[in-house]
């Protein structure tokens, strides 16, 4: 899994508890855009515990022909903690039918970020055209506050440059996808689904709505997620589904349907790649017929085929299936789904998990330890007098309670973890010992923090840490230069452990933030690569919540590439040696690969 930061966009506390019952129903007198529309009011409740937002009893949901919407400016103010409202102002223009929120000059410096262009944003919202525009997505980010947990930008000073392919803004076309934008008592109400994907589920948060309460979550239902999804949301969000209780209408399903044809056209990642422009087309009559089904078992079943088996790759998954489906303590993934992989998944999921579970196995018997037992020391294998290979499951940020048990952080944290090594390689040399080559074992790194990778990374050279992505809804490429405080005293001094032979141990299961590693690696020459082509899965992930309930996590915009023209590697980096799965644990001949790749590049 790749998760970015939310500069772009990334202990549990219980707020006293509020009615979570629906208020009654009131009517508005006046018509709005000629029809009457209805007010229903509902309690609200963050569970991500970065933020602290307070809870309310009675936030408004407006009610016409079926589909919900909502008021901007209380829904923005209702978020305040993760929302900053300070950041823009507001101005109403009759005249064009439109409302502007004016981001102030001084909220897009980001901290830690340097040559950052400090540049006004306006977000506009048409009500006439049924458009919401801006400049590009970062005004989205840039009204968030940082989380209170996890500094991910930690022990890095960033450069970046950006390139733009066409420079103009992001228009949003709610007319396109059957939605509207309505305008009563300067008042800007657009769909709650659009609020939703816009505002909130940018930032890795989605708000839930079950037809009685309002629910935040730090991505989603059992989504990727650095807390997990606590069981008193779960609960909440499920169990009390009032929207399950009645088959699902015609009505709702075509909204729903309208809202996730607006979610794939403007935010699936993979698009470019796939070579498809449109959802709607891309799924085919059939899928679309099933998706507007009012039957659940046949709607679930669709999502499933087109989720897991057309679009067939890792990042775009079923995280919960809708309201109707009911509650379930176990997810999802580790239940049903887990019980048929072949029935429920596509074939590159299969044989991307048959690969691991085999290599996990051989792990284990070669090395006598379970993965989720290792200690520090089952971490690094020395071979021989001159070799050491350094294992790694994932990247992860800690959280700051985490890093205050210094003995374990590197539990928690790579860059810890990274740290450990380093301490125990430089020992060797009390014991006469001199560690030549380092191997990097990336095999089963299923990838997860891009600033962790980047921190890890920069163990291995001096050299700023060269990383490029290209966002395919903003047209975008940026190259970040990333130099790693290695030591953790803020002065980012260089360090000598460039002088070791460094080589990367890649196949299908280094994926992710791991598969974006192995690109930067043979970009930078900063090591050499054996094994077996890495895995794929270029974009940073994005979870998105349907109206019904549905909770995906998809393939962002933002795509990890390789060198200046900024080339797709969803296919996966190649090895310079290849080394066959069987031997991915036999010590002598990772080592001997690992010589091979760095005596060829001395011929």
């Amino acid at each position: 899994m790749r998760k970015t930061s939310n500069k772009k966009r990334l202990v549990k506390f219980i707020l006293p508890i509020l009615a979570g019952s629906i208020l009654p129903v009131a009517m508005l007198s006046a018509k709005c855009q000629t029809e009457e529309i209805s007010v229903t009011k509902h309690s609200f409740k963050n569970y991500n515990p970065q933020y602290k937002v307070e809870e309310k009893a009675d936030l408004n949901a407006y009610w016409k022909n079926e589909e919900m919407f909502v008021d901007v400016d209380e829904f923005l103010s209702t978020l305040e903690g993760i929302v900053d409202n300070s950041k823009f102002t507001t101005k109403i223009d009759l005249d064009k039918k439109e409302k502007s929120y004016i981001l102030k000059q001084d909220s897009t410096a980001t901290e830690g970020i340097e040559n950052q262009e400090q540049a006004e944003y306006k977000l506009v919202i048409n009500w006439e055209k049924n458009t919401i525009s801006v400049p590009d997505t970062g005004f989205f980010y840039s009204i968030i506050k940082p989380g209170q947990l996890i500094d991910g930008s930690q022990f890095l000073k960033i450069r970046t440059e950006q390139q733009y392919d066409a420079k103009q803004e992001i228009v949003f076309d709610l007319g396109k996808y059957k939605m509207d934008i309505l305008f009563k008592d300067e008042k800007v109400l657009i769909p709650f689904s659009v609020f939703n994907t816009l505002f909130i589920t940018q930032n890795y948060n989605n708000i839930y709505f079950n037809g009685k309460t309002f629910t935040n979550l730090e991505a989603g239902i059992d989504s990727y997620s650095s807390f997990g999804t606590p069981k008193e949301a779960k609960e909440r969000i499920q169990k009390e589904a009032t929207i399950a209780k009645k088959k699902p209408t015609k009505r709702q399903r075509e909204i729903n349907f309208h809202h996730l044809a607006f979610v794939m056209d403007y935010f699936y990642g993979l698009k470019r790649y796939k070579k498809f422009d449109s959802f709607e087309k891309y799924i085919g009559e059939d899928y679309k017929k099933k998706l507007l089904s009012t039957n659940p078992e046949e709607f679930h079943q669709a999502y499933i085929d087109v989720f897991h088996k057309k679009l067939n790759e890792l990042h775009t998954r079923i995280d919960a299936l809708s309201y109707y489906n009911g509650y379930s303590e176990e997810s999802l993934r580790n239940s049903t789904l887990a019980k048929e992989p072949k029935k429920y998944y596509g074939d590159y999921y299969n044989t991307f998990f048959k690969n691991q579970d085999e290599l996990q196995a051989r792990y284990k018997s070669t090395f006598k330890k379970d993965l989720d037992k290792l200690t520090l020391d089952d971490h690094i294998r020395f071979v021989d007098d001159d070799t050491v290979i350094l294992s790694t499951f994932g990247f992860a940020d800690a959280t700051k309670e985490q890093k205050e048990d210094t003995a374990n952080t590197w539990k928690h944290d790579t860059y810890f973890l990274m740290k450990e090594f380093m301490k125990k390689i430089e020992a060797k040399k009390k014991e006469k010992k001199e560690i030549k080559n380092i191997i990097l074992d990336l095999s089963l790194n299923g990838g997860g923090s891009v600033y962790a990778m980047i921190r890890t990374l920069g163990f291995m050279t001096n050299k700023e840490v060269l990383n490029r992505e290209y966002d395919v809804l903003n047209k975008i490429g940026t190259k970040t230069l990333s130099k790693v405080d290695v030591f953790g005293d803020n002065k980012f001094t260089n360090h000598n452990y460039d002088k070791y032979k460094w080589t990367a141990l890649v196949g299908i299961n280094t994926f992710s933030a791991a598969n974006q590693a192995t690109s930067i690696i043979k970009e930078m020459g900063i090591a050499k690569i054996i094994g077996q082509k890495s895995g794929g899965g270029m974009s940073a992930v994005f979870p998105a919540t349907l109206l019904d309930g549905t909770t995906v996590t998809m393939s962002s915009p933002n795509n990890a590439t390789f060198g200046e023209k900024f080339e797709d590697i969803e296919g996966g980096v190649e090895p310079d040696v290849k080394l066959d799965y069987k031997d991915f644990y036999d010590n002598k001949k990772v080592k001997e690969a690992a010589l091979k790749a760095h005596k060829m590049t001395q011929k």
